[in-house]
């Protein structure tokens, strides 16, 4: 997050809204791209306790035929993609973006082996050298004066390194694919959780399709750095620890723990940094966007506020998407998506009519009103209980929205000071605040005890694995 976060502020420095607007076009179909050419085959192997060298094969050659198919097709569709935006640069562009998607798709059975081999420290420095790689490799493109193209290279390192890294550390070569290996119950849930997942991907992004076919490349510039700033970093967050909580989780139910009680340990310590990081960006945005990114970029501070407060029911679905995964229940994160993911949908286009900011608020909304449905159905598909997950939730919620208005209030009765010193302030402020109204909750303090076990449980067992 911290590489994220200081690459995202030196490359908008040195590369105008327009050149992040129309790599955020381009972006909308690689993401598209990318969970078609997964389709949750990655998830499918992650979910199962035991899975043969022959059964991780077959998975693997699926991965790459879907992957070659969907980098193929998106090439081909450049000329409509850049009609569609009336924008030729996107002709050049697509296709450029088309072989970062190809690279990716080699790495998903690479990445769900170490994680089955709970193999967490070489996940963690796949992911911190390749965001580093990346990041250098843009901001020198950026200097070298290439534009837009700058975003392209910084992606394409990005993937080539993640890759290279995979293949030198796994140590895994796959055998031919055969059909005695019993792999069509993996197929049948990886396409259960790739139609969830595209279902998902719909409801998280018809927002920039939206901005972008009606404001253009500065708005949905605008939009989509508000996203990048720290969205994205705890979304890219989210996404890699669920090949961390995923062999966690299923390793302790083994030993005859209740999943039920983990995950809601997971999403104390997990949702509750984000929510923080959250609060502390929203409650400092007036100040901390000149101080960072500079006065041309202040149209992002209601953005930023606003998007808050999906993230942190973005946050709180993730955990769901874990009980689904940990319960074996592809089916059902199916059904229950085709249920709330159209009503996000109609409350986004909807609102694309009023303008961005009424966008933001329909994504946050749309968001809010996902989570407790997906919480019933946990409860009554899974045998999660949900009703724990929700007062948690409703805990975490509680002390951010306090954190929020009760610092803005102080802030306001500060006389003006520097942005540095009003960020370091609110940031004091907001976090004390956040944390006491946690802790005094009913359940507060057990909860931290619980958070303490679950790091030294993790860590114990990533020693294991490491030693091993």
């Amino acid at each position: 997050m911290a590489l994220q976060f200081a690459g995202t502020i030196v490359l908008a420095r040195l590369l105008s809204p327009d050149a992040f607007g129309l790599l955020a076009m381009v972006t909308i179909f690689m993401g598209l791209g990318a969970l078609i050419r997964d389709f949750g085959m990655g998830t499918a192997s992650l979910q199962e306790r035991t899975l043969t060298q022959a059964q991780s094969s077959n998975l693997f050659w699926v991965n790459t035929a879907l992957a070659t198919a969907t980098a193929v097709l998106l090439a081909a569709a450049a000329p409509l993609i850049a009609l569609m935006y009336d924008d030729p640069r996107l002709t050049g562009l697509v296709p450029v973006m088309a072989i970062v998607l190809l690279l990716s798709g080699l790495q998903t059975q690479y990445q769900a082996r170490l994680a089955r081999d709970m193999k967490f420290t070489a996940l963690a420095l796949a992911t911190i050298t390749s965001v580093g790689a990346g990041i250098a490799a843009g901001i020198a493109a950026a200097l070298l004066g290439w534009g837009y193209w700058a975003l392209a290279v910084q992606q394409g390192a990005a993937a080539l390194w993640l890759l290279c890294f995979y293949l030198t550390t796994s140590r895994w070569i796959p055998s031919l694919p055969t059909r005695a290996a019993g792999s069509r119950a993996h197929l049948r849930a990886g396409s259960d959780y790739g139609l969830a997942n595209v279902l998902g991907y719909a409801a998280d992004n018809v927002d920039r399709l939206a901005i972008g076919l009606r404001g253009g490349t500065v708005d949905l510039g605008y939009y989509d750095r508000a996203f990048q700033l720290f969205m994205q970093p705890i979304t890219a967050i989210f996404g890699r620890l669920t090949w961390v909580v995923i062999p966690t989780i299923n390793r302790s139910t083994e030993e005859g723990h209740g999943s039920s009680s983990m995950l809601l340990r997971v999403q104390s310590v997990l949702v509750g940094a984000a929510v923080w990081v959250l609060l502390v960006t929203a409650v400092t945005a007036d100040w901390l966007i000149p101080l960072l990114l500079g006065d041309q970029w202040a149209p992002l501070v209601p953005l930023l506020q606003i998007l808050a407060i999906g993230g942190v029911f973005k946050a709180l679905s993730q955990i769901n998407y874990w009980a689904y995964v940990v319960a074996r229940q592809p089916r059902q994160l199916l059904l229950s998506n085709l249920v709330t993911k159209p009503i996000q949908i109609l409350l986004i286009v909807g609102a694309a009519m009023l303008g961005v900011e009424w966008v933001a608020l329909a994504y946050a909304v749309g968001r809010a009103l996902s989570w407790p449905i997906n919480l019933v159905w946990l409860a009554r598909t899974a045998g999660q209980r949900s009703w724990l997950m929700l007062g948690n939730g409703m805990r975490i919620i509680l002390a951010a929205g306090i954190g929020f208005l009760g610092t803005r209030f102080m802030l306001g009765t500060v006389p003006d000071l520097a942005d540095a010193w009003m960020v370091v302030l609110g940031t004091l402020i907001s976090s004390i605040t956040y944390i006491f109204v946690f802790l005094i909750y009913p359940g507060g303090f057990r909860e931290v005890r619980g958070i303490i076990g679950i790091a030294r449980q993790l860590r114990r067992r990533t020693g294991q694995a490491s030693a091993s």
